[in-house]
């Protein structure tokens, strides 16, 4: 990526071990205007990242890692690099998922109408990874005061689906690392607790979902690490921290099934 690049947004893009899920991420990003340049992070896959397709008007940046560091540090690694450059916006996503045609444009149009927002997403379709069948929706709560509320009860702001303006990221710094498996909610939660939070209410991201997905395997790490980032911004007096706490000690008694299969009739998916 050049210094004298006129685009305001970059896609972020972590891949570990997953070419054919990043082939199809950018032929999804292909199909729209060539509205964002794209960094991908190679994240120490063997093999290693190696031809990507071209598109023109699409500029690419590849980083490989020496070696597999996690999704925290990729994503750091990404951030810094951004930072650098003359971005404006950092649009999320990763390997295997698909976007929709107008996300981009969608989201840059809203962050230019609310300069008090400092991040916004999207609704998102889940769809199973071998079949490729809708699981469910994310319907994610839209305004930026019911999102606000929402954020203190559990995450509602698909990562994937997420613009963040880069003077937030200059501002508060990366993800955290003491929050592995809940990076993306505590980093929300920071963001909130000083810009205002929204989501738009189109599906513009479909994200894969698989038995051996990290927020699946780890599904009792992450719902400790929310309950850890949900008691770092606890408000005494707030009635929507205390209910926050209190779903997530449900999401670690539950099975997974029994959350997915709720969570599927919630949303309507077929």
């Amino acid at each position: 990526m050049t210094q004298d690049h006129k685009k305001s947004i970059c896609y972020l893009i972590c891949v570990f071990n997953d070419n054919e899920g990043l082939l199809r991420t950018l032929k999804s990003i292909y199909q729209d205007d060539p509205l964002t340049d794209i960094l991908i992070i190679d994240d120490g896959s063997t093999p290693c990242v190696s031809e990507l397709p071209e598109r023109q008007g699409f500029e690419h940046k590849l980083i490989r890692l020496p070696e597999n560091k996690g999704l925290i540090a990729a994503l750091n690694i990404g951030i810094e690099h951004i930072i650098g450059q003359r971005y404006t916006y950092v649009a999320r996503l990763d390997a295997g998922d698909t976007v929709n045609k107008g996300r981009l444009s969608a989201q840059k149009e809203y962050l230019e109408l609310h300069p008090d927002v400092g991040m916004v997403g999207t609704q998102l379709r889940a769809f199973d990874k071998e079949s490729g069948d809708t699981l469910f929706h994310f319907n994610n709560p839209v305004g930026a005061k019911n999102v606000a509320r929402t954020l203190k009860m559990k995450n509602c702001l698909a990562h994937p689906s997420v613009m963040i303006r880069m003077s937030v990221f200059k501002e508060l710094g990366g993800y955290d690392p003491e929050f592995i498996y809940a990076e993306d909610y505590e980093m929300w939660r920071r963001i909130a607790s000083k810009y205002g939070v929204d989501n738009l209410p189109e599906v513009y991201v479909n994200k894969e979902i698989s038995k051996t997905q990290m927020t699946a395997v780890n599904r009792r790490a992450s719902s400790l690490t929310k309950m850890r980032a949900q008691f770092k911004y606890f408000k005494l007096f707030d009635l929507w921290c205390y209910v926050g706490v209190v779903r997530t000690l449900i999401s670690l008694i539950l099975p997974r099934k029994i959350l997915l299969f709720v969570r599927s009739k919630l949303s309507g998916a077929s």
